[in-house]
């Protein structure tokens, strides 16, 4: 289920108070097991309503903060091959949003989660270059996220 590209909805025991949420699956190993990030609906993307648009954003010292999906942008695929879009303009802020831990773990703080996309492989390379390029992603995660560039990139090559 938490494979990378996959993003999973379900009711979020963990958040105060409990609600639904988006869980976007980045990456899977044995040594680390998943890295999975948090969507939000809250007007947090760092930058003033009037400049928001899809992708990357970067403050006033562009500096990458967050990452934008909006309503009207696809995003990826569900299950039965329909184009995906979030329902409501989500967040990723790299400040707060990651999570880790193995798939039991990390599935456990919700209830009756579902694959709803799997992200296209654009979507996918940008949001993990924004998250490789931030200076608010945490660091041990920015060698995980430079295999993944890598990876994509001989496959960019070899297409």
């Amino acid at each position: 289920m938490l494979s990378p590209q996959n993003v999973i909805r379900g009711f979020c025991k963990s958040t105060n108070p409990p609600k639904y949420k988006y869980l976007i699956s980045l990456y899977r190993s044995e040594e680390l097991n998943i890295i999975a990030c948090f969507t939000t609906s809250q007007d947090r993307a760092g930058i003033p309503l009037e400049e928001i648009r899809h992708g990357v954003i970067k403050n006033k010292k562009n500096e990458i903060i967050s990452y934008v999906f909006l309503t009207d942008v696809c995003v990826g695929k569900t299950p039965e091959d329909k184009d995906f879009h979030f329902p409501l303009q989500s967040v990723i802020r790299f400040d707060y949003c990651f999570k880790e831990g193995n798939q039991a773990e990390l599935l456990s703080n919700f209830e009756s989660p579902v694959i709803v996309c799997k992200l296209n492989d654009k979507e996918y390379e940008d949001l993990i270059y924004a998250m490789y390029k931030s200076d608010d992603t945490p660091e041990v995660y920015k060698p995980h996220f430079e295999k993944i560039l890598f990876k994509l990139g001989q496959k960019k090559t070899a297409i």
